[in-house]
């Protein structure tokens, strides 16, 4: 009976030690990870410059997780709880860049934005006129920037248009494509398939205002505005003209 005694004791022992393992051993859940990536940057033209001292920073959460890039553009976001989040991006000179929708789930290690996104300085082309002429159903405006584009120095501008008088790049129907300035005044035509095309009618009074832009315009849809937006415009006051379509 004694030795049965023992036996149990340390049956119970063996047993009640072995559930304890277990309970230690078993690892908390993984609720956060690290995100790294990479930036390149560039002056107003295509000419990479320092990709060092840009902060990239998580929107969307209580603390604050940010990080700066290296000298190769490379960046680590340490801790950040798994959802989804607006990245911004910024750097004196630079308009500020957001990355919205990115989804940082559980997959067992660091998550890595893929795709890296090329940013540009802001624009220190200036509209200083604009001329509006009609050749027959077609607009030229003339666009006079400061400093003058030329083959030595090209120069990037983008146009708006809207039938609103406060037509701006944060208030447009229509917005071009960045375009290149190698001769000052530079010439833009306005064809009446083109303002079709783009939503307007004929008799409309169309309002065209443009801004000095870089190559890398840092543009990206602004999920919350609804819009496209322009960080790199130069947004010295600039006039604005008119005309009616024909």
């Amino acid at each position: 009976m004694k030795l049965n005694y023992l036996t149990v004791v340390l049956l119970l022992i063996i047993v009640i030690t072995s559930c304890g393992k277990d309970k230690d051993s078993t690892s908390p859940p993984i609720t956060k990870a690290n995100i790294i990536g990479t930036v390149n940057l560039y002056d107003e033209g295509k000419i990479q410059i320092d990709k060092s001292a840009m902060t990239v920073k998580v929107v969307g959460i209580t603390s604050v997780i940010s990080a700066t890039t290296d000298v190769d553009g490379r960046f680590t976001l340490i801790d950040v709880p798994f959802g989804t989040y607006t990245l911004t991006y910024e750097k004196s000179g630079f308009g500020t860049f957001k990355k919205f929708g990115l989804e940082h789930s559980n997959n067992g290690s660091t998550a890595i934005i893929i795709n890296a996104p090329s940013l540009g300085q802001s624009s220190s082309t200036q509209v200083t006129n604009l001329i509006v002429s009609l050749i027959g159903k077609d607009v030229v405006v003339s666009i006079t920037t400061n400093p003058a584009g030329s083959n030595g120095s090209t120069r990037y501008i983008r146009y708006f248009l809207s039938t609103s008088t406060n037509v701006s790049a944060e208030n447009y129907t229509y917005f071009s494509p960045g375009l290149v300035s190698q001769i000052n005044p530079k010439e833009v035509t306005l064809t009446s398939a083109n303002l079709s095309k783009a939503g307007f009618l004929s008799g409309q009074t169309i309002y065209v205002k443009v801004y000095g832009d870089s190559f890398w315009s840092n543009e990206y849809d602004d999920l919350n505005l609804g819009r496209k937006v322009f960080p790199n415009l130069n947004t010295a006051p600039t006039n604005s003209v008119s005309f009616v379509m024909q």
